[in-house]
């Protein structure tokens, strides 16, 4: 990878305060159609003070094309603040990796009641 960085990058920042989204615990997987559809690990993360996790995969590893999910475990986050009734204790999503080479970066904007993500730069 080019820039010798992880080829699946994310960040949360956190709408409701303003301010990075930090120990955010992040988990990828890959779907294997081989083994009836089970989702298989590939990476866990823990977001820094930045809310960003850019070492989640080696720099050097190559995505191979398939279905990728990315997991924010969220009600974590929410505990360790003392927030409850929060909407989404995890979010979830995937990533078709169509172009094995591109760069894969997900932003998350994150509320008690509210989430929005893209894919960034």
């Amino acid at each position: 990878m080019a820039g010798g960085r992880s080829p699946i990058t994310c960040h949360v920042l956190d709408s409701s305060c303003g301010k990075p989204g930090n120990n955010v615990p992040v988990k990828l997987e890959m779907l294997n159609p081989a083994a009836n559809n089970a989702w298989t690990s590939v990476a866990y993360g823990l977001t820094d003070s930045d809310g960003r996790v850019g070492t989640l995969l080696d720099p050097s590893h190559q995505l191979v094309a398939g279905i990728y999910r990315m997991t924010f475990q969220t009600a974590e986050y929410w505990a360790a603040k003392g927030v409850t009734g929060f909407f989404y204790p995890y979010i979830i999503f995937e990533v078709a990796a169509g172009a094995e080479k591109q760069h894969y970066h997900i932003p998350l904007l994150l509320s008690p009641y509210s989430y929005t993500t893209y894919r960034g730069s």
